[in-house]
């Protein structure tokens, strides 16, 4: 079992920072798509599922991916 000192539910601010990320990016990423959307638990409380972060960020392009595997003639 998969221990964390985050809790299940992240705001943007430490779903973000969770990530390594700005807010403004990750609110991209949410955007495209890229990452989960938030629950709303209750009103006004938004909240990012920690497991569908890590989903979705195994899930991210990589560096090869975005710009031609160098290996490809």
């Amino acid at each position: 079992m998969k221990t964390s000192m985050w809790p299940r539910g992240l705001s943007r601010q430490k779903a973000s920072a969770y990530l390594g990320i700005s807010s403004t990016l990750f609110d991209q990423l949410v955007a495209k798509n890229q990452m989960p959307e938030p629950f709303t638990p209750s009103k006004g409380r938004i909240l990012w599922d920690i497991v569908e972060l890590d989903q979705a960020f195994e899930n991210l392009p990589r560096k090869s991916q975005q710009q031609g595997n160098t290996w490809d003639g």
